[in-house]
Formats: structure tokens, sequence, C-alpha cells
């Protein structure tokens, strides 16, 4: 007896469906970055009001083609399993994360938007006074760092920082997370840098250290700081300072928290 022909999921067939519906619905410069996973995804309108998906692991090479006709049912021409299947589910995290941040800042509030979009330069004699005050504690914040459980409170405080980017700065959490697909990942150290100076100027704060103003000013530089370094390794890379700074807040605040809890007990 002939064997069957095998039918794909169809779970498989809505995620290659969504991915496709979403890179028809992406800018240029974002639809271009969808297959860095190596899954190559297209799809288009044919005669009859149906939408064609292509699916496969080259450029040229198919292993997936149906369509999905006008009357909703679908009709697969092809399919060959294989491992090209292994990079649907990360393409498709991808190609959403994608949508979300071509669609910034659509929903957002008037002052978020206004935030956002200004670039505010960087105060130097506030930047500096910040400065001189962490170099002059910087021994007494390696020792409140090193103390207690110093690499659980770096996974803490990078989770509440990749969480705050995702959250409420798509733009920026998608270009650095970019940094991850490859096998080096050169965000990663800087990151861990910028965030235990982030907390280190919250703790200052909490110490009255430093001022609100100059805790503005060194904040807002981390966030410039980190946003320079994964915009130069994107070609078109869009990271804004605020982005980053905005995450950073949330760093900031545990630092300060610390320290007041330090005061108080």
């Amino acid at each position: 007896m002939p064997k069957q022909k095998p039918e794909p999921p169809e779970d498989l067939l809505d995620k290659i469906e969504e991915i496709g519906s979403i890179k028809r619905e992406l800018p240029l410069q974002y639809r271009s970055l969808s297959s860095i996973t190596n899954l190559y995804v297209q799809s288009g309108h044919v005669f009859g009001g149906g939408v064609q998906y292509m699916a496969g692991g080259g450029k040229i090479l198919t292993n997936l083609v149906f369509e999905r006709r006008g009357d909703g049912t679908r009709d697969v021409r092809k399919y060959k399993p294989g491992d090209w299947e292994l990079k649907v589910d990360d393409t498709l995290v991808l190609c959403r994360l994608l949508q979300r941040a071509s669609r910034v800042p659509d929903g957002w509030l008037a002052d978020k938007i206004a935030a956002y979009e200004l670039e505010h330069p960087v105060d130097l004699d506030l930047f500096n006074s910040a400065r001189q005050a962490y170099l002059q504690h910087r021994e007494e914040l390696l020792v409140i760092w090193e103390g207690g459980s110093p690499v659980e409170r770096l996974e803490l405080l990078l989770q509440v920082f990749w969480h705050e980017l995702e959250e409420e700065w798509p733009v920026e959490y998608l270009e650095a997370s970019l940094q991850k697909q490859g096998q080096v990942d050169p965000v990663t150290g800087t990151v861990v840098n910028i965030i235990k100076l982030a907390w280190g100027l919250g703790y200052m704060l909490g110490k009255r250290w430093i001022r609100d103003q100059e805790l503005a000013e060194a904040h807002l530089q981390l966030g410039r700081d980190l946003a320079d370094i994964v915009r130069s390794r994107l070609k078109k890379g869009e990271s804004r300072a605020t982005g980053f700074a905005g995450a950073l807040s949330a760093v900031v605040a545990k630092g300060t928290a610390e320290a007041l809890s330090v005061a108080q007990g």
C-alpha cells in the first residue's frame, strides 16, 4: 500500500499564518529582521481571494506551501517535515516583538510620547557631580554590593530591568534582544555593568550622597550609553536613551529602597 502523505499539524499552519500576516504589515526595516532565525515565511494574495503561505529553512527551498481560501478553508499543497519546524515558535515570538515595536508610540499617553521623543542633553555639571560622588563612595558601595547575596541581587535586578523594558519600551527591548540571536551576545556584559551603576546611583540617593537632579542626569547618561551600544550593532537601530533610562528607573528604585532599609534597620 502506498504511504500516506504526512499532514501538517493545525497549530503549525496557524503559526505560519500569523507570521505571514504580521510580516505583510511590517515596515521594510522590520520585515528584513524577521528571518534572522533562518526560517523564511512568505505570503501573498492569490487569484480567487485566497492567501498563499510558504515556509522553509531557506530563501528558495520551501518545506510547506498552503493556501487559505476565500471561504476560510485551507488547502495544503506541500509539506515536508523537518528541523525547520523547530524555528517556528522563536520566529513567531520575534515577529510579535517586531509588530509591537513597529507600532510605537500607538496607545501611549501624550506625556510619554513627548518624553520619549525629546532629545534631552545631559547636564555635564550635574553628571560630573554624581560621578565624583560615586568615585568617593565606590569602595563602600562595593562592600555593600558584595555583602549578602550579590549573585541573587544581580539576577533580580536583571529580571526587573528586562521586564520593565519589555513592558514599557518595545523598540529598546526588541533591539537589545536581537543581540542575543547569535552565538556572541555583546550586550549582556554592558547591561550587567550598567545595572550595577544604576543600583549604585539609587543607593547613593537613598543615602543622600547625591541629589535628585544629579541622579536624573547620571541615570539618563546610562540610558544613552546603552542605547549607543545597541544602535551601533544594528544597521538601523532606533533605540533611545529615554527607553533604556526608563527601564533602569526600576533598578535605581531597588537601590534606593535597599539604602533606606539599611538606614531604618
